[in-house]
């Protein structure tokens, strides 16, 4: 199935159911400062009291954007997920929180009291300091009588630490209807795995309806589509319910991002595909923005009170071994061009952003990032001196002929939509001499290995590492001929990219369950890709 094919399904069906500031600095938690603990805790702190439903840790816990000396540990209370209020009482809560180096709590190195505000749907987000470099820990909530799940995390070797591997997997594009997280399942158990990052599309905001092909009637969301906070909470809370996805979240750390999806198909801004019936309204994009938040364990400071400029772009490092540069671009990102092209009584969601060239899709003012975000990357870029740089990105970078040789077409909702910015990114990394940059994204649903390249005829600048939706339906169309710079496709399986970096080599290998439908789905088949230190091209491995 190729986008423009899924777009006018999903309209029938539609119809039919008619960051951090800086990278070195600390987020406090709820209503509370960070703890820090340079000397060993000899005592966990008690538990509050508090009258709470029994099963408020059921969208149990998670970690996020680890450094040398700290990691945000994460959890929501919340009874009955999908009830509008969650089930949590209207006033704020406060909760204890445990962090150790053994999964039995007796070498404790943080505890304290966070509080589970109800205007943050009794989030909690607790940026734990004064930890060890390079180190695995254990985290867990307690508040009551209940105690969460417990997670596993890590810090991040400090920046002079010339570690061995660095190994993440990355993700995207899990739309709770069209399958069961059983790829998260193996994600999970991964050896050796150090983190996660997730390039968007945790939830999907529209209802699929009839479309999917779930029998059993139990991957439905729970209102028709996403408009409002409370709706967008829901989604979330279906979402966070899944067992698998909790397991990789109990794993390790993540570092998230988010796409369209998390707000509404190819929004850039309050601008819309547009939804004409619905439009996507400030208010409908902050609502989104504010539940990505309580779900997420992202650190920003100071904890946000509103959602109009969240900072989401951010970067972290693996000791001199790996820099990872998140980006997103939606936010601050100028519209997709030429949609004037669009006419006025296509479906709403059969609009599609695949279009032939076009004056505005090459307008040098135009960008993706915004002014901001982009001087943030390229310099971070140039000052790296770690020997890869990864872009961990949301949209195809590398550009893509959806049409033919003699009728070229493109994506513009992505990076080529934006050719100007794009030349700009590679400009600088070829002016700064980069090491060994790479990319990683998610969205197209199937898997690329493409050469990001200026024009078909200059050399390679970097290899583009693009992994398959985890459950959402496959985009299946192979555009291999339109486009040499395309390594390697896959468009008919489902899973995820897991990755390896040593100071010698990055290798990709792309992981692919054999039933998105079966949770207990083994690993299928595995593709893998190499790129060697100083060559800036993949070969098969």
């Amino acid at each position: 199935m190729d986008r423009r094919t899924f777009l006018t399904s999903l309209a029938a069906a539609t119809v039919a159911v008619a960051c951090t500031t800086d990278d070195d600095a600390s987020t406090r938690s709820s209503a509370s400062p960070p703890t820090t603990s340079p000397e060993p805790v000899t005592a966990a702190t008690p538990a509050p009291a508090a009258a709470l439903a029994a099963g408020s840790f059921a969208l149990g816990v998670a970690s996020g954007d680890p450094l040398h000396d700290r990691v945000v540990i994460w959890t929501r209370l919340a009874s009955a997920p999908v009830a509008v209020d969650g089930g949590s009482p209207s006033t704020d809560v406060e909760v204890a929180y445990d962090v150790a180096t053994d999964e039995a709590f007796t070498d404790l190195v943080a505890s304290g009291i966070a509080t589970a505000t109800a205007a943050l749907a009794h989030s909690v987000h607790v940026d734990v300091t004064g930890l060890r470099p390079d180190t695995w820990y254990f985290y867990r909530f307690r508040a009551g009588d209940q105690t969460s799940p417990t997670g596993r995390t890590r810090t991040f070797p400090a920046a002079d630490a010339s570690p061995n591997s660095f190994r993440f997997v990355f993700a995207s594009c899990q739309d709770f209807q069209w399958g069961r997280y059983g790829a998260w399942r193996h994600a999970a158990a991964e050896a050796d795995l150090d983190a996660v990052l997730f390039l968007g599309d945790y939830i999907y905001e529209t209802n699929l309806g009839d479309l999917s092909p779930d029998a059993s009637g139990d991957r439905v969301w729970a209102n028709g589509a996403a408009f409002t906070l409370a709706e967008y909470r829901q989604r979330y809370a279906q979402t966070k319910g899944d067992a698998d996805l909790q397991a990789a979240h109990h794993a390790a750390p993540w570092l998230t991002i988010f796409d369209d999806h998390e707000v509404s198909n190819n929004y850039a801004g309050d601008v819309s595909q547009p939804d004409r019936d619905r439009p996507n309204s400030r208010d409908r994009r902050l609502a989104a923005y504010q539940a990505w938040y309580e779900h997420t364990p992202i650190r920003i400071e100071p904890e946000p009170t509103a959602f109009d400029d969240l900072r989401v772009h951010r970067s972290l490092q693996f000791g001199n071994l790996a820099s990872i540069f998140a980006i997103e671009t939606r936010q601050h990102a100028d519209p997709p061009p030429c949609r004037s092209d669009q006419p006025e009584d296509t479906p709403i969601l059969a609009l599609t952003d695949d279009g032939p060239d076009c004056a505005e899709r090459n307008d040098p003012a135009r960008s993706n990032l915004g002014t901001d975000q982009e001087a943030w990357l390229g310099t971070g870029l140039a000052d790296s001196t770690t020997t890869w740089n990864i872009i961990a990105n949301p949209l195809m970078l590398a550009g893509l002929n959806v049409g033919t040789a003699e009728a070229p077409a493109y994506t513009r909702d992505t990076w080529d939509g934006y050719t100007a910015a794009r030349d700009r990114l590679l400009d600088g990394i070829v002016t700064a001499d980069v090491s060994n940059p790479v990319v990683v994204t998610g969205d197209w649903h199937a898997s690329f290995v493409l050469d990001v390249k200026k024009t078909p005829e200059s050399a390679t600048i970097m290899p583009e590492f693009l992994a398959t939706s985890m459950t959402t339906v496959n985009f299946s169309q192979d555009y291999r001929a339109a486009n040499p710079h395309v390594r390697y496709f896959d468009g008919t399986h489902h899973g995820y990219g897991a990755v390896t970096v040593t100071p010698d080599e990055l290798r990709c290998e792309f992981k692919y369950v054999g039933d998105v439908w079966d949770a207990a789905s083994p690993i299928e088949r595995t593709d893998a890709w190499k790129v060697a230190a100083g060559s800036h091209e993949a070969e098969p491995a």
